[in-house]
Parts: structure tokens; C-alpha cells; sequence
């Protein structure tokens, strides 16, 4: 994973390789505040999901990831979503309970 996989520039990059290949199907590029907002959603998603998780709520948290955090991952043009947060500094707290 690249250190700057929070920064918008680095978004930019992984939209053109994530989207390279589906024209017809590409999402709208975001905004930088939008790519900010979501990244920072995505982030708060993933901390609800660990804790569903921890409470026991396996099926609920499948539900959530599905309907909440795989749009989210497309959006940023996050393939491996949860495994990319892993390693950045500003995000160890969703790591954490």
C-alpha cells in the first residue's frame, strides 16, 4: 500500500486503474471534499462493522458491509477495502475497541 492512499491525489490514480476497463459503468469521478467526506465515512463504517462483529451480530454486519460499505469501497475505488486502512497512521483508532 502507498503512503498517500488517503490523499484525493492518490484516489485520482486508483479511479483511472479501477475504472480503466468499465466506461459504461463508471461511477462519477468525486469532488475532493467528496472523496474527503466518504474516506472518512468509510473509515467510521468500517469501526461500526468491527463492532457488530465483536458483538456478535455476524449476519447484521454482512448486511452492513453489502448495503453501506461495499458502495463506499467503489466510490473510492477501494478494492480491498477493510486490509488498505491497515498501516495508516490517522486510521489505527478503527483497530482499536
Amino acid at each position: 500500500m502507498p503512503p498517500d492512499f488517503s490523499t484525493y491525489e492518490a484516489y485520482l490514480d486508483r479511479y483511472r486503474t479501477f475504472w480503466s476497463d468499465a466506461e459504461d459503468q463508471r461511477l462519477p469521478l468525486l469532488s475532493e471534499e467528496d472523496f474527503n467526506q466518504n474516506f472518512r465515512l468509510l473509515g467510521d463504517s468500517y469501526r461500526t462493522y468491527r463492532e457488530m462483529v465483536h458483538q456478535g451480530m455476524e449476519e447484521e454486519a454482512a448486511h452492513y458491509y453489502t448495503r453501506v460499505i461495499n458502495p463506499l469501497e467503489n466510490e473510492l475505488a477501494i478494492a480491498d477495502g477493510f486490509n488498505n486502512f491497515l498501516g495508516i497512521e490517522d486510521l489505527n483508532q478503527f483497530y482499536r475497541m
